[in-house]
């Protein structure tokens, strides 16, 4: 394969970046950063929700106060009616009338009882959800805070390394860069392997699975070739 010693020195480089990366981005700040995040934004839904449900009390409170108004009104014209009337047909309809806003009201009276426990139950979520929200802000910054300072000291490394692959990655074929971008980009490292023998002329993959014949063919024909289950380019031992 050309240039082989080039690839074998930009992947052992690579490695060794990817290694520094996941440091940085497995370390426990980095994990205790992403619940502490989630934790958060619980708590942001949580003072949303009853933020919608206080709204909607508020609404159904001045709806219900406008009823009660408005039936308050009414059951007053209905009795100054009854009183004046002496007709009674008219005293049996406004009787009805009457009996139908009393219902109405006492169905109110009980749904406004129902709302205030209501109330009570979405004024706590409220405050704890406010609660929740200011302590997970806070630990959430400190945790940042650290993990921002451990990049930074990682960073260095992290830099050296990135200038020593953009140093070599001219010196290899384009094609080549480009199947082993694509491995990388599935985590798979490392992405060029040796082809192991596992009997006399016959090879396997670095994931442990014999080579096809037509595989093993192109091996042998070209120096390298591609495993046909995991993608990685393999190559014959120099």
């Amino acid at each position: 394969m050309e240039n082989l010693d080039k690839l074998l020195e930009y992947q052992k480089i690579d490695i060794e970046l990817r290694k520094v990366l996941d440091e940085v981005e497995r370390s426990d700040d980095g994990k205790k950063l992403e619940q502490a995040k989630t934790e958060f934004n619980n708590a942001k839904n949580t003072v949303t929700e009853t933020e919608k449900a206080a709204e909607s009390i508020v609404s159904f409170y001045n709806n219900a106060l406008a009823f009660m108004t408005e039936s308050d009104k009414r059951i007053e014209e209905i009795a100054a009616k009854m009183e004046s009337t002496e007709d009674l047909e008219e005293q049996r309809a406004l009787a009805e009338e009457l009996e139908k806003l009393s219902a109405k009201t006492a169905e109110i009276e009980k749904r406004l009882g129902e709302r205030n426990d209501r109330t009570d139950k979405v004024i706590l979520a409220y405050l704890d959800g406010q609660e929740r929200g200011k302590k997970m802000r806070s630990v959430y910054n400190n945790i940042k805070d650290r993990l921002n300072k451990f990049r930074q000291e990682k960073e260095p490394k992290i830099n050296e390394l990135k200038a020593k692959l953009d140093a070599i990655r001219p010196a290899i074929p384009a094609d080549i860069m480009e199947i082993y971008d694509k491995i990388t980009a599935e985590r798979k490292y490392p992405a060029f392997v040796q082809a192991r023998e596992a009997e006399r002329n016959h090879y396997r993959c670095f994931c442990g699975l014999e080579l096809s014949q037509k595989t093993q063919s192109e091996l042998l024909e070209k120096g390298n070739c591609r495993c046909e289950t995991c993608r990685r380019l393999i190559y014959l031992n120099k």
